[in-house]
C-alpha cells in the first residue's frame, strides 16, 4: 500500500526534525507497520477513524486541524 509505505519515511523525518514529538494523528490507512515504526520512534501513533454508526457528513476527530491548515 503506498500511503503505508510512505508514512514510515515521513514519520523518520518529522522525528528527527522535531524530536519532542511524542503524538501523532493518522487516517485508519496506517494501521498496520506504520504504528510499529511510530513506536520504535518514540512517537505514539492514533489512529483517526470514522464511526460506523454516524451518517452523511461527519468530522473526524483530529482529522480537520490538518484539513483546515491545507485548506488556507
Amino acid at each position: 500500500m503506498l500511503v503505508a509505505t510512505a508514512g514510515l519515511p515521513l514519520l523518520r523525518q518529522v522525528a528527527a526534525a522535531q524530536p519532542t514529538l511524542v503524538t501523532a494523528w493518522a487516517d485508519s490507512a496506517y494501521r498496520a507497520t506504520v504504528i510499529e515504526g511510530a513506536a520504535a520512534l518514540g512517537i505514539d501513533l492514533e489512529i483517526v477513524s470514522r464511526d460506523p454508526a454516524a451518517r452523511g457528513f461527519a468530522p473526524l476527530p483530529r482529522r480537520w486541524v490538518a484539513e483546515r491548515i491545507l485548506a488556507g
